[in-house]
């Protein structure tokens, strides 16, 4: 019997130890696209209610901006001040996609400029009517533009 709990013991010895030493490396690309994807999965909830509240837009870039630069101050949800503010927000949803179209890139053999592109191409076509996206440095409303492929409409 005290040679089976040896046993048991060091199996569970074993595990920690190789579950510790796993925690100790780096991610894996596949790792660190899974956390990226699910910081922006987390943080969509807001971003969509901003967007729909008029307070943020996509660029053609592959971006989320703040629409007004007042707005950048403000806190994300006044009732909860952990949220903290928009321009927070808006900053830690550029660096994971910006970090996601890297590792995109990578997969896909092409430039992050071209994956950037290519969703923001997609946020617009996926864009409410009334959301606002930035035109040549102006902000618009989706409903006022039309991407290539409605323009033959």
């Amino acid at each position: 019997m005290n040679r089976c709990r040896y046993v048991g013991v060091a199996l569970l010895a074993a595990l920690f130890l190789s579950s510790a030493a796993a925690s100790q490396q780096p991610p894996t690309p596949r790792d660190a696209k899974a956390e990226l994807k699910d910081r922006m999965m987390a943080r969509y909830p807001l971003l969509e209610q901003l967007r729909d509240a008029g307070r943020i837009g996509e660029t053609r870039d592959g971006e989320v901006k703040v629409v007004k630069a007042a707005d950048a101050g403000e806190k994300v949800n006044p009732k909860d001040p952990g949220k903290g503010t928009v321009g927070e927000l808006v900053d830690a949803e550029n660096k994971d996609r910006h970090s996601l179209y890297a590792v995109l890139a990578n997969e896909l053999k092409l430039t992050a400029a071209e994956v950037a592109q290519q969703n923001g191409l997609r946020n617009l076509n996926k864009a409410k009517p009334e959301h606002w996206i930035e035109v040549k440095g102006q902000w618009v409303q989706r409903k006022s533009i039309k991407t290539p492929g409605e323009q033959d409409k």
